[in-house]
Order: C-alpha cells, then structure tokens, then sequence
C-alpha cells in the first residue's frame, strides 16, 4: 500500500489520534478559553482584587469612605447615608440620602417627625426611629447646659425638694450651694431614720467639702404629714448650724416637709 501524502514513513495515523502538541477541536471553540482575557504579558505579575483601602475616594461607599478619611471631608448626603445604612432594591441608599436633603434642606432634617421620615420613599419605620434618636442625641448633647436654679428663699429651696411631700420613709435631704446660692448639687444623706439626730453632722458637711460649697439647707420629712418642728429637729438644726461655722460653711434653713406643705425653721425663728 503507497504511503499517505504527508505521513512520516508510510504510516497511517488513526483518525482521533492526537499527535504530540494537538489540541481536540472541541477545545478550541470560541468563548472556551482557558486563560483570562486580560492575561499580562510575560513576566508581569497578574492582576489581583484591589482593596477598599486601595480604592479611591470617589468610588467608595460612604461608609467606607468614613471609615478610611473620617467623617470631616464628606458631604451632608454621604454622612446621612451613613446613618441610614442601606438602601433599597434599584435605589442606593446615597440616591436616599441625596433625594432627602435635596427636599428638606441639611438643617430641615432635624425637624422631620417620624411620620415625615417613615413616609419618605426608602426610609419606613425602622430608619425613622433610627434618624429620629441619632438627630435627638445631637440636640441634646449640643444644648448649652442649663443654668443651675439659685435658692434665694424657703419657697424656692422647696420647689427642688418637693418630691420629698410623697415619701413615706423619713429623709433627710441637703442642698448645697455655691457664693451665689446657686444649686451646687443635692445630696440624700440618710434614709429610714426616725430621729434626726442620729445623723452626725460629718455626713452632712462631707458633700459640702468635696463640692466646695460655701453654704447649705437641711431638709428632711414628716410621713405622719405633720408640720410641726419637734425638739430634736430644732436641736438637731442647731448642732449643724454651729458644726458648718467651725468649717465655714453657712446653714441657711431647715425645711420641713409633708404632704400638707413645708415649713422654715429660719422663718419661725427658730434657727
């Protein structure tokens, strides 16, 4: 039999035989590749996933824009998407954000109810209770402190004690104040005790020391609901009175409190 043209030495190759370095036609089709499209040339690294740390600025999320630059570069919309968190199918949550500042203004965001926050397309309820605190939070911890009330007469020395009327165990309560009467603070200094004068004035004057008070007003009162000073509240009142002048610190009054009112041992003379 004559050799086939173009086979070495005579020889028939079986159909389906691969020679050394063929591929099977099925290997070859088109979109069946083996190596990625982009593949770099010879002796260039290949390419990996970047990192969001390695992405730029302005294709971050807002969140991780924040967590990467800090929250003092973004815009009003960027920060409250932040605080939304997510948005909703089709719609991304700085679509939301955007949308909602671009209706109500950045400083009409504050003033929105719950109603208003949970009507707005992408919020509901949830986010709105969310908004609602995060903008409360704010309001309050930006308020300048209030001033604290000046005591410049029984009747307004009660008004700070006036839950004491309701108490049905016996306290004795006092009221430190500063150069200009002002409230430096309100100390509860014993609770349950029948007898005022079981009380030692180191208990009462302590609270003063530590908070640099220049001057102070007992109060304690009467379960029973009367307003009558007995001997030892009178004697007890006396005691503290001569104890806060070894220390420097002025007594100014002692009030009595029950359901039916209050009554100054300094306005009866008795202090």
């Amino acid at each position: 039999m004559a050799p086939s043209p173009g086979m070495p030495g005579g020889r028939v190759t079986a159909r389906g035989l691969l020679t050394p370095g063929e591929m099977p036609d099925e290997a070859n089709r088109p979109g069946d590749s083996l190596y990625p499209p982009d593949a770099p040339p010879p002796g260039e690294p290949a390419r990996r996933q970047r990192k969001v740390r390695e992405l730029p600025a302005s294709v971050l999320r807002p969140r991780d824009k924040l967590i990467r630059f800090g929250a003092g570069g973004m815009s009003q919309s960027e920060l409250l998407a932040v605080m939304l968190g997510t948005g909703t199918k089709g719609r991304s949550v700085i679509r939301i954000a955007e949308d909602l500042v671009g209706a109500h203004g950045a400083r009409g965001l504050p003033g929105l109810r719950l109603e208003d926050w949970a009507s707005e397309r992408g919020v509901g309820r949830v986010k709105a209770a969310q908004m609602i605190a995060a903008f409360e939070l704010g309001r309050r911890l930006l308020a300048p402190p209030a001033e604290e009330p000046r005591v410049g007469s029984p009747a307004e020395a009660y008004a700070l004690v006036r839950d004491l009327k309701r108490a049905r165990k016996e306290h004795l309560v006092s009221l430190y104040l500063d150069a200009q009467n002002r409230l430096i603070c309100r100390e509860t200094v014993s609770i349950g005790s029948l007898n005022t004068t079981r009380t030692h004035p180191r208990e009462v004057l302590q609270p003063a020391i530590v908070n640099s008070a220049l001057a102070f007003i007992l109060v304690h009162n009467h379960p029973s609901g009367s307003l009558d000073p007995s001997r030892d509240d009178v004697e007890f009142t006396r005691t503290m009175a001569r104890a806060g002048e070894l220390m420097g610190i002025s007594l100014y009054d002692h009030l009595i409190v029950s359901q039916r009112g209050f009554v100054s041992l300094k306005e009866r003379g008795l202090l």
